[in-house]
């Protein structure tokens, strides 16, 4: 029995592609370029798809199987200008895990691809704590709610499972669905994407410019010599100012122009630093600040 060409006949429902759409995919030489051979190859369908880094090789000859390590995206970004495509995808070697770039080349960062995938669910969605307030406005403004998790696959498929929600994510690129068994797909993830920039009427990269500016770490490790201490000295020094305190995983402090989370990492003797700030300046002073106490503890 042929399982790719069935699993990709499956995958195809899920297409509803309001106009064509010219999309590169980067396979990076991991499993799912098997797949996307099955659902575009020879098949009449909007999506004018080109793939890239398609054959399993465990070698990864074109770039390392992490889409974020330094220079795993170059090639997409080449590729989608040189071919005039409206979005790039880039999935990681298993293909639970998919990055985006617009039609500049540009990555897609987190946030916004979480903005965009949610127009395609209704109700209330379950994101992790490290995804910070940038997100939660933006939802709350057209009438969405967030409801926090902890970091993690086990707790974003048991709220999902729990408070039946259509859909989950996490800064990671791991995207989780209710009607994909509440699992994560990164396969799924990119075709629900596309109809969802289908649906913008105008390019990616125009949305993308038309949101709100706002400055992201993304996630910094530190070595610290006791993760409970570092923690309490953050909430010390910040306690008193801060609007919105969390510390259902790790220590989460909101402020007027900025916010962070810092949570220990359950396998390495580390903690784990997202920020977010809505200028440079601010950003850049904070990141500073919290960094210096850090490292301090190490």
């Amino acid at each position: 029995m042929d399982y790719f060409r069935l699993y990709a006949e499956y995958l195809s429902e899920f297409l509803d592609v309001k106009q064509p759409l010219r999309v590169v995919f980067d396979c990076s030489n991991g499993t799912t370029g098997l797949v996307l051979k099955n659902l575009f190859a020879g098949k009449q369908t909007p999506i004018e798809a080109k793939l890239i880094n398609e054959r399993p090789d465990g070698n990864f000859p074109a770039h390392g199987p992490n889409p974020l390590a330094k220079g795993a995206l170059d090639q997409l970004a080449s590729a989608v200008v040189m071919s005039k495509s409206d979005l790039g995808a880039v999935f990681d070697a298993d293909g639970d895990r998919v990055f985006f770039t617009d039609n500049l080349g540009r990555l897609v960062r987190p946030a916004a691809a979480i903005l965009l995938l949610v127009s395609r669910f209704a109700g209330d969605l379950a994101l992790p704590v490290n995804v910070g307030p940038f997100v939660k406005k933006a939802l709350s403004k057209i009438g969405r709610k967030a409801i926090d998790s902890r970091v993690g696959h086990y707790f974003l498929k048991k709220l999902i499972k729990e408070k039946q929600l259509d859909f989950a994510a996490e800064q990671s690129g791991h995207y989780y669905f209710k009607e994909f068994f509440g699992l994560d797909s990164g396969i799924l993830a990119a075709l629900e994407f596309i109809n969802a920039a289908a649906d913008l009427r105008q390019p990616l990269a125009q949305w993308i410019n038309q949101l709100p500016p706002h400055f992201i770490s993304e996630e910094i490790n530190f070595e610290v010599a006791d993760k409970a201490a570092a923690i309490a000295a953050l909430k010390e020094k910040y306690g008193s100012s801060a609007k919105k305190t969390s510390e259902l995983d790790g220590l989460s402090m909101e402020f007027d122009q900025w916010w962070f989370n810092v949570r220990p990492s359950n396998t390495e003797n580390l903690l784990r630093l997202n920020l977010e700030a809505e200028s440079e300046s601010w950003f850049k002073e904070k990141l500073t600040e919290i960094t210096d106490l850090l490292f301090l503890q190490g």
